[in-house]
C-alpha cells in the first residue's frame, strides 16, 4: 500500500470531517488487521500511517468544552499529527506542535497531577532544550522509541485491540529508568548528561502505560 486512499478520498471529498476518514479506516482495517486473520501485519501499519496522516490535515484549533482526559488525550493527539519527523534533531519544530503541546499541558491541570508533571517535564527536555539534547544517541535512540510508542497509544484509542496495544507496549518497553554510568566512579565520571532527558521520557512512559489501562478515548 504505496498511495494513501486517506488522501486520495480527500482529494475528491474536500469538505469531509473526520468522521468520514474514521469510517473509511474501519472499512480498509477490516481487509488487513493481523487480528481478523491477514498475514500482513506491515500493511496495516502502513494503513495507520497513513491514516493519522491525512486526519492530520483536517484538524482544526481545538475549541474546548471536552471532559479532561479527553481534553488532554486530544491536544496531544493534535501535537502527534504534526510532527514532521520522528527523529530527534536540532531543528525547531513547527508553530502547530508547539501549540498543540501547550494545550496538553494547560489542559492537564484540569486533569492529574501525573499528567501535568510528565507533560512538563517533557516540554522542559524535548523542546525548550531540543538542540542540545538531540547531541546524545541514547536520547535520539529512546525518542524514537517514545514516538512510534505515542503512534501505537493512539492507534489504540481508535481501533483498541490487542495488536495495537502489543505494538505500543513493545515500545515503551524499550525506555527504561535511568541510571547512572558507573555507580562506583568518581562523581565527575559518574554524571550522565542525558540522564534528565532521559528521565522525562521515562516519566512520559509511566504516564502512558497508565493511560493505557483507561478506557479508549474517542479523540477529534
Amino acid at each position: 500500500m504505496d498511495h494513501n486512499p486517506f488522501l486520495a478520498y480527500l482529494e475528491t471529498h474536500a469538505d469531509a470531517p473526520p468522521e468520514a476518514l474514521r469510517e473509511l479506516f474501519r472499512a480498509l482495517a477490516k481487509r488487513t488487521h493481523p487480528d481478523l486473520g491477514a498475514t500482513d501485519a506491515d500493511r496495516f501499519i502502513r494503513l495507520q500511517e497513513h491514516y493519522h496522516e491525512a486526519l492530520g490535515r483536517l484538524l482544526e484549533p481545538d475549541t474546548g468544552g471536552h471532559e479532561p482526559r479527553r481534553a488532554v488525550l486530544t491536544a496531544l493527539y493534535r501535537y502527534k499529527a504534526h510532527l514532521p519527523r520522528i527523529e530527534l534533531d536540532d531543528r525547531e519544530l513547527p508553530e502547530a506542535c508547539r501549540r498543540a503541546f501547550a494545550r496538553a499541558v494547560d489542559e492537564a491541570r484540569r486533569y492529574s497531577g501525573r499528567a501535568e508533571s510528565a507533560l512538563r517535564a517533557f516540554d522542559e527536555q524535548f523542546h525548550r532544550h531540543r538542540a542540545q539534547i538531540a547531541r546524545y544517541p541514547d536520547v535520539r535512540t529512546k525518542y524514537v522509541c517514545f514516538v512510534r510508542a505515542l503512534s501505537g497509544f493512539f492507534d489504540y484509542q481508535f481501533m483498541p485491540n490487542g495488536f495495537n496495544r502489543r505494538v505500543t507496549e513493545s515500545y515503551l518497553a524499550e525506555i527504561r529508568p535511568v541510571t547512572n554510568i558507573d555507580p562506583l566512579a568518581s562523581p565527575s565520571m559518574r554524571h550522565n548528561r542525558s540522564a534528565e532527558a532521559r528521565s522525562a521520557l521515562y516519566r512520559m512512559r509511566g504516564w502512558l502505560e497508565h493511560e493505557l489501562e483507561q478506557p479508549a478515548c474517542e479523540l477529534v
